[in-house]
């Protein structure tokens, strides 16, 4: 009989070897079965030497498989892979090269019968060797397999970054989100964090409300590998969640660690704004200008914060300067328009905030404060022709545009109330009576104004929240709590709506047990939002829990430092907790925010 061709002929000594076992094996299957005698030496010594002979036959075909390896022979070379594993089948490492051979040759099936035999011999399997089979169960497409294999692996070695990364990603393939994140947790501080499995991280996070997990991480990551990166995203996290005070010391630190940074400094500059620090923002835009003077980016915010500094005639010269460069932006005319409406320049001021309108007419500001001021200067009937212009059309947007306008200018002639000390109410008997009376016309002119868009467009949300907040404005908390009912039932998903209805409840006392309903869903979706904090407190209050009420009113001051609601909230809270001088302080501070607060002036003592 012919040879295979391309199997070598073996060895005379070999051949002889193999011949002589093969006989030996078929005469004892032939013999009959008969009670075995008690062993002896000699026939110890035979076995021994039958085994010795056996791994010798199977290194010999290991050699000769890695040979037809190196010539290219696969085939051939898994055949006597097999046949050496058949003679040394206790081997537990020609066990698993065997298996990964038939893996790597397609024969799955085969790979994982004999990949699991190799679990089963002695020793105990390693954690690859779990992963061996894991992989093949991973090919056959069982993946619960697959990771039963992984997991079992993951406790021989739980510091293997190739299997967490696996095992992170069967587990997001599955929609796993939680062991996902577990996984991801143990894998990342092994790996210096990359910056994409970071957001990955952090975006499912997200997805299961886990916000002070998500800040955490970019902290840590930032804090591990110094990647600036990192600190911008946890900026962008503060900022989202609108916990300035926080945003604002990320900014300070990335502005310090990359003082050549502009953008780093004109973030931090905005993050002072945002954490209520206007002086800090002065000051902070102030450098960047000295550096870059003509910078837009720069002069305009500043000059936005010099106008509500009331540094009117240094805004006004800014704002002019700005106008030069882009003579079409109406933003800068209306401020050009504000500032020298304060001036008193009356001229300037009509034809300025008329420029705004023309360049722009669907700004609802600029209408309103034209109006405003038209009224200040005693010309009622020109600011009632400018609105009749307002919103020009037959739909529905006309009337919501014109709601908007003339409750802005009852706004406006509110704060000229505020602002008699300035000499600046019109002239008459009892001027402020007579502003405030037409201040509440305008916004009573306004809620009709919404009420006709809805009367167009009965759904619109955006005109509902519009009438709902006029409605409470005006003192018609009853009317602004249905109308919010009813934008509620349109959508249950905004968390703002939410937590609007349900403070407005919590200050009537009314429905209490809703009220908690609805601050609670919104605090789902914002878990670190301020003033939802400080609702869910004060609805404690409300119940006369006050321990709880501290508790939610403090966390919403880490987020919101400078709010003058939460902390005369939590003025009112410590007097109840029996802590005076605290609440004497929290009295004090608020005054120093806001001057004209009417309770604290009465507190203080």
């Amino acid at each position: 009989m012919k040879r295979p061709i391309g199997i070598p002929k073996p060895r005379a000594s070999l051949t002889l070897g193999i011949l002589a076992l093969g006989m030996a094996l078929s005469l004892s299957a032939c013999a009959p079965t008969r009670k075995a005698p008690p062993p002896d030496k000699e026939a110890v010594k035979q076995q021994e030497l039958h085994i010795e002979q056996r791994a010798f036959i199977a290194h010999e075909f290991f050699l000769r498989a890695r040979q037809q390896e190196m010539e290219g022979n696969d085939a051939v070379a898994l055949s006597y892979f097999q046949i050496a594993y058949e003679y040394d089948p206790e081997s537990r490492d020609l066990c698993f090269l065997l298996t990964d051979k038939l893996k790597t040759m397609g024969r799955i099936d085969s790979a994982l019968v004999t990949g699991l035999k190799c679990l089963e011999l002695k020793g105990g399997p390693s954690s690859h060797d779990y992963q061996t089979v894991a992989e093949i169960e991973l090919r056959k497409g069982d993946i619960q397999n697959a990771l039963s294999f992984y997991n079992k692996a993951m406790d021989l070695d739980g510091d293997d970054k190739d299997l967490l990364y696996t095992l992170a990603t069967l587990y997001e393939s599955l929609k796993d989100l939680p062991r996902h994140i577990a996984v991801m947790e143990k894998l990342l501080p092994k790996i210096d964090y990359p910056l994409r499995l970071v957001e990955k991280l952090a975006q499912n996070y997200r997805l299961l409300g886990k916000v002070d997990a998500q800040a955490k991480l970019y902290q840590t990551a930032w804090d591990r590998t110094g990647n600036a990166a990192f600190g911008e995203k946890l900026a962008s996290f503060y900022e989202d969640q609108e916990m300035f005070a926080s945003l604002l010391d990320v900014l300070r630190k990335l502005a310090k660690d990359y003082p050549d940074n502009l953008q780093y400094r004109l973030q931090k500059a905005r993050a002072f704004i945002l954490a209520d620090q206007p002086d800090s923002a002065i000051t902070a835009y102030e450098e960047l200008i000295k550096q870059s003077p003509e910078e837009r980016e720069f002069l305009s915010p500043y000059a936005t914060l010099l106008y509500e500094k009331r540094r009117f005639a240094e805004a006004k010269q800014l704002f002019q300067k700005l106008s030069k460069g882009q003579p079409d932006n109406p933003v800068y005319h209306f401020f050009i328009g504000s500032t020298a409406m304060e001036l008193k320049e009356k001229a300037l001021t009509e034809s300025e905030l008329k420029k705004a309108i023309d360049l722009d007419g669907k700004v609802p500001e600029y209408w309103a404060k034209l109006a405003s001021y038209y009224i200040r200067e005693g010309q009622e009937q020109k600011a009632l022709d400018l609105l009749a212009k307002t919103g020009e059309g037959k739909d529905w947007y006309a009337d919501y545009i014109k709601g908007i306008v003339y409750t802005q200018v009852g706004k406006k002639l509110e704060a000229d109330l505020r602002s008699a000390a300035d000499g600046k109410s019109p002239a008459g008997p009892n001027p402020d009576t007579v502003l405030l009376a037409k201040a509440r016309g305008f916004r009573l002119q306004g809620v009709e104004f919404y009420r006709k868009a809805l009367e167009l467009e009965g759904n619109n949300r955006r005109v509902l929240f519009e009438l709902g907040i006029a409605q409470e404005q005006l003192g018609d908390r009853s009317a602004s709590i249905e109308t919010m009912k009813r934008l509620v039932k349109l959508d249950s998903s905004d968390a703002t709506i939410l937590n609007y209805l349900g403070y407005q409840l919590v200050e009537e006392e009314k429905e209490l047990d809703l009220a908690a309903s609805l601050i609670g869903r919104a605090l789902q979706m914002e878990p670190e939002n301020g003033a939802f904090l400080d609702s869910k407190g004060w609805m404690y209050y409300k119940k006369k829990d006050f321990p709880q009420a501290r508790k939610f009113i403090e966390q919403a001051l880490q987020r919101m430092p400078q709010d003058t609601t939460i902390l005369e909230h939590y003025a009112l809270i410590l007097e109840k907790l029996g802590q005076t001088q605290a609440a004497q302080e929290k009295w004090r501070l608020i005054l120093k925010l806001d001057p004209d607060h009417a309770l604290a002036h009465r507190k203080v003592n």
